[in-house]
């Protein structure tokens, strides 16, 4: 009987999209690439293309590089949801967001694996260190009960934007009645987004809800202008970023280390920002100009040489009998490990707990890809690579 009553609440949310998509207007620079509907959880990768996050991880191949769905560009790390895209989308489109939301959450029921869930307030107060201790806690406590509903809003690191956000959690997904899932979706809409707007969300309006303030540089707090995602998930203008001449890349915002080169512009969330703010993006232009001119040559000098770099030995370490076939870190993303493995002994999730050697060194307090319950206080055993994705 419950297993008839959960398959009719997903017909009635799939017969919504059609009308929500409708109704929102989504924008194709927001369609999934590899899915084809309206990205969730939305993953940056190095060559600027999005896609959802359980897209990117199902199109990772564990065993070599992967390469982009449409550039075919080869990449070696599963990078963090980026926290500012997935707020402007979840701002614009809460309806098919949330439709979004509770078809994901059913299909991670069925195989056992969550994707990450992170608190709002925190995030939207900006405040790092707090956020990874609340992170922590509520991946702890959410694990271990896999019918609460995945918090559209909440996620890990990001930008501070301050909003009004709902004084009292929201009923889970099983608590949805079936005959009528649209006044549940807009109660909490209204929750979420109470104040923001005097215009109603998911209408021709929507657009007109978002302001600069929702898509700034995490380094500059400008209008974000050529927008680069480092595998951390936080957004940078491409002018912004310094690329140090001897060491990796690391995020100013949260500290981790960004392997490879430079990421390329995201063209698609670059375009939006064009059309949504002209008055502003030309005024960006002409102020980024002249840094860029400046610093052309030797920035595109950096880029060409640390990805070229990192490229062919990553190709290079494919090979090798340091390879761990189709297991990735949870904490860089790499896919799969190269080098040291480490294997949490205590996190007891099918997919298990991995970091790579210098993810392991490095002393990182961030909880697993897959919203694992993995504490500090939990040990480690080195492990040697199979031999075999079989064995």
């Amino acid at each position: 009987m419950a297993e008839e009553e959960s398959a009719q609440k997903m017909e009635e949310f799939r017969s919504m999209a059609i009308e929500d998509d409708e109704s929102e207007q989504i924008s194709g620079s927001f369609i999934c690439c590899v899915c084809l509907d309206l990205l969730y959880k939305p993953v940056i990768l190095a060559c600027g293309h999005i896609s959802c996050f359980w897209c990117v991880h199902r199109s990772m191949s564990g065993v070599s590089e992967t390469k982009c769905a449409l550039c075919r560009q080869p990449y070696l790390h599963f990078p963090s949801i980026c926290l500012l895209l997935h707020f402007l989308l979840l701002k614009m489109y809460p309806d098919s967001y949330r439709r979004r939301e509770i078809l994901t959450l059913e299909e991670e029921k069925k195989e056992g694996t969550f994707s990450p869930q992170f608190d709002a307030l925190t995030w939207r107060s900006g405040d790092e260190e707090q956020q990874k201790l609340s992170h922590s806690s509520q991946s702890h406590m959410k694990c271990s009960d896999p019918n609460s509903s995945m918090d559209t809003g909440s996620f890990r690191n990001g930008e501070p934007h301050a909003s009004k956000v709902q004084s009292e959690p929201i009923e889970g997904i099983d608590s949805y009645s079936p005959s009528s899932p649209k006044q549940d979706l807009k109660q909490e809409r209204d929750i979420i987004v109470e104040e923001e707007s005097a215009h109603p969300i998911g209408s021709d309006q929507s657009c007109k809800q978002i302001t600069a303030s929702d898509v700034l540089c995490a380094e500059c707090k400008q209008l974000l202008f050529h927008p680069v995602a480092l595998n951390c998930g936080h957004v940078y203008c491409e002018s912004c970023i310094v690329y140090p001449a001897d060491e990796k890349l690391t995020c100013q915002v949260c500290k981790s280390r960004h392997p490879g080169g430079l990421p390329k512009v995201c063209l698609e969330l670059d375009h939006f920002l064009e059309q949504r703010f002209p008055k502003e993006y030309a005024l960006r232009r002409l102020a980024t100009r002249p840094r860029l001119t400046i610093s052309e040559n030797d920035s595109q000098k950096s880029r060409n040489s640390s990805a070229d770099k990192e490229l062919k030995n990553s190709s290079r370490s494919i090979d090798t009998s340091m390879t761990h076939l189709g297991v990735g870190c949870d904490y860089c993303g790499m896919c799969p490990i190269i080098g040291d493995r480490y294997q949490c002994q205590d996190c007891v999730e099918s997919i298990g707990f991995d970091l790579s050697g210098d993810c392991y060194n490095s002393c990182c307090k961030l909880p697993g890809w897959f919203n694992q319950q993995h504490r500090p206080e939990h040990k480690f055993e080195l492990k040697k690579p199979q031999l075999s994705l079989v064995e």
